[in-house]
């Protein structure tokens, strides 16, 4: 498949003596840019690289090797030792278990032929499969798996070409998407088996800024069942990801036109952290969640995992918070609300849906999210489960609702609403009764 001209015979001597950067093509205008491209040699050394990557991605997960599509682009100016690059056919996959195979062609890697990997992406991670084209060698196999975090341990290329971005060629940033060691062998990537780069590991360290519709809230009673939520959520995002409570900035937004209870609600000061050991207090301002009054949240987030630290108005009752904690995969063990509103997002609506974002079990109850401590709705779980792409929103428009979560009786007898008249009634009274005799903050 991989054909080596005379160039990259003559190269190949001297890779781990330069630095030079990468080019790919690609195809969508809407992108985050500054992105960082790391070529380490066999022993592990950088050899080259780029700190100019554009990265664009749909938002969605391939879960099967056999049905794989394209739906993301990584490109580049910078030629690698003299001579373009191309990236295509990058796919971009869920948690689970792949086999690629090296001998296929493009869009079909389950073929059977040539030599293979195997691949474990574990919940918290998703995997990236692309071919390169290098001069005359096309198709070379490239594999990396992606998790929140900081690059390492390898070092990772600092150079030119960079960008005005905050993260370009920023070796301490945490990324959205982190290249791992996957395969164990004390360097970051994994040798590629085909082309003129035999045991080369070629890294990519991204960044998503997102902007979609579509997304889901689930709002779970103490004993788990679901009591409402919308499928109508916009979720905005700048890349960006908070490592410290007390220097935390809002870099997110979550809304929605949907009332929960007939009530309006509004998630504010967003702030999304990565990994990390954060302790939040529940009667602190907006904007100062270390401030060290009232009760605390202590959360522990894993590499590959997000948190988010939201407040929540639900009428005259502000500054409730919220905390996710956030990986890809598909929402569970819990129910997830089904019903409307939704969009026309492939997404909006689908509880098999493989989320970019799933709100996961972080306290270890049984149930998603963590019970709320302050505010009218104590040990309820406030879950939001988004998707994130490169692009502007994705597109899907609202479907006029036929199940608005309001006060009205055809909602109270709705079996989606915590399972029928007799249940959806017993918990809206509860949710009244609770908002009627708690303390509302201001």
């Amino acid at each position: 498949m991989i054909g080596i001209n005379s160039l990259a015979s003559k190269l190949r001597p001297v890779l781990a003596a330069a630095l030079c950067g990468l080019a790919f093509t690609a195809t969508q205008a809407s992108a985050s840019t500054g992105n960082n491209f790391t070529m380490l040699d066999g022993t592990g050394a950088v050899v080259g690289g780029t700190n100019d990557v554009e990265f664009t991605w749909d938002g969605t997960l391939n879960t099967s090797v056999a049905t794989a599509a394209p739906n993301a682009t990584l490109s580049s100016d910078q030629p690698f030792f003299g001579i373009t690059w191309d990236a295509h056919d990058v796919m971009v996959y869920g948690p689970g278990t792949y086999t690629i195979f090296t001998d296929c062609p493009a869009g079909s890697p389950d073929c059977g032929i040539g030599a293979s990997y195997t691949v474990t992406v574990n919940p918290g991670q998703v995997m990236a499969h692309m071919l390169f084209d290098w001069g005359a060698s096309t198709n070379i196999d490239v594999i990396n798996v992606w998790e929140v975090g900081q690059f390492g341990p390898s070092p990772m290329f600092t150079g030119a070409q960079t960008t005005t971005d905050a993260w370009s060629g920023d070796d301490a940033n945490i990324w959205t998407f982190t290249s791992i060691d996957w395969d164990g062998d004390g360097f970051n990537g994994s040798g590629m088996i085909d082309g003129p780069f035999p045991n080369f590991n070629a890294n990519f360290n991204v960044m998503v800024v997102a902007a979609t519709g579509g997304n889901n809230f689930t709002m779970l009673d103490g004993t788990g069942a679901v009591v409402g939520g919308t499928n109508d959520v916009a979720f905005t995002w700048d890349g960006t990801l908070n490592t410290s409570v007390a220097t935390a900035a809002p870099n997110a937004t979550l809304s929605s036109d949907q009332p929960f209870f007939g009530i309006t609600w509004d998630a504010h000061d967003v702030m999304l952290y990565g990994p990390g050991t954060y302790t939040i207090f529940t009667d602190c301002p907006a904007g100062s969640p270390d401030c060290g009054v009232g009760a605390s949240y202590t959360v522990t987030v894993n590499p590959g995992q997000v948190m988010a630290h939201m407040l929540f108005d639900w009428g005259a009752s502000t500054n409730i918070d919220v905390i996710d904690v956030w990986e890809a995969g598909q929402f569970g063990p819990s129910p997830m609300f089904t019903g409307a509103q939704t969009t026309t997002d492939a997404w909006s609506g689908d509880d098999t849906n493989v989320w970019t974002f799933t709100s996961i079990d972080w306290d270890g109850d049984g149930f998603n999210g963590a019970g709320m401590i302050d505010g009218p709705f104590p040990n309820f779980n406030a879950n939001f489960n988004v998707m994130a792409t490169t692009g502007t929103e994705g597109g899907g428009t609202s479907t006029p609702s036929t199940d608005e979560r309001t006060l009205t009786p055809p909602d109270i007898e709705d079996p989606s609403f915590g399972g029928g008249a007799a249940t959806g009634l017993w918990s809206l009274l509860g949710l009244l009764g609770l908002a009627l005799a708690a303390r509302r903050r201001t």
